[in-house]
């Protein structure tokens, strides 16, 4: 390797470590966008539940409709289904 690959290297490398630190690129979530794309899976998962229901008369298990919808939580959160309250909240971000 040369001198000049070396620093096209470098510099590439430098490059990806500015944009991580600045927050660009996919891990770049703020926490507000974060909390806003939990609510809005908040929001599927419910829609799902009703659909569910309204099919069998019975809840589903949490697992299955968050499987079935490939959602997470943006920030690690696990989502948690009340079928009292019928309510869907986050560990993390509470309910929307």
């Amino acid at each position: 390797m040369d001198r000049r690959d070396f620093l096209r290297m470098a510099g590439a490398g430098l490059g990806v470590t500015l944009l991580a630190l600045t927050g660009c690129g996919p891990q770049g979530l703020s926490a507000a966008m974060a909390k806003q794309e939990c609510f809005a899976n908040q929001t599927k998962i419910r829609d799902m539940f009703d659909l569910f229901y309204a099919d069998s008369g019975e809840y589903p298990p949490i697992g299955i409709v968050v499987e079935k919808l490939g959602v997470k939580c943006p920030s690690g959160g696990v989502y948690r289904f009340d079928a009292k309250t019928v309510t869907v909240s986050c560990s993390v971000h509470g309910h929307g």
